[in-house]
């Protein structure tokens, strides 16, 4: 599995993954012109994940590269594919990337609380829950929670010790 840099024609596959019925209830919305300026946008890193063979797997957008903080967000990160267990490793490059790459002190993302899958992947890759936006996004009629998780560089680079070790 690797990641590279998307391209504009790229949004027409983040477009059709961010419509998926199975997944509204999961991840955000943006229209081809949000996706097409995002994408020029320097402070922001489209990634597409992909096999060995090219095949797109999935794609992460991270968000304020530029902080003076050193404080990296995923905004956002979607597999065309879930429950098969190349989420997991897909995280752990975009955690390659951004730790290693970017320089990152934290990498943070928001949840939401009922997406137990995704949380049980962030968990078991060392993200912490540090929080709680309560009923801060409508679907429908109803209101939903989201949780706030993050890694630190150091959390991140024990994780790698222990994995060498």
């Amino acid at each position: 599995m690797k990641l590279r840099s998307a391209v504009a024609k790229d949004i027409h596959f983040i477009l059709n993954q961010e419509t998926r019925e199975d997944f509204q209830n999961f991840i955000g919305r943006w229209s081809p012109e949000e996706h097409l300026t995002n994408l020029k946008n320097s402070n922001k890193g489209y990634w597409m994940i992909e096999n060995h063979q090219n095949k797109t797997l999935g794609y992460a957008i991270l968000s304020d590269l530029k902080s003076i903080h050193h404080c990296i967000c995923l905004q956002r990160f979607v597999m065309a594919q879930p429950g098969q267990g190349q989420g997991k490793i897909a995280l752990k490059l975009i955690m390659e990337k951004v730790f290693e790459d970017y320089k990152a002190h934290r990498l943070w993302l928001d949840v939401f609380e009922d997406n137990h899958r995704a949380r049980h992947v962030y968990q078991s890759l060392g993200f912490t829950e540090e929080g709680t936006l309560r009923e801060v996004c409508k679907r429908g009629d109803t209101y939903c929670s989201m949780l706030i998780m993050s890694i630190l560089e150091q959390e991140y680079s024990a994780l790698q010790e222990n994995q060498q070790s």
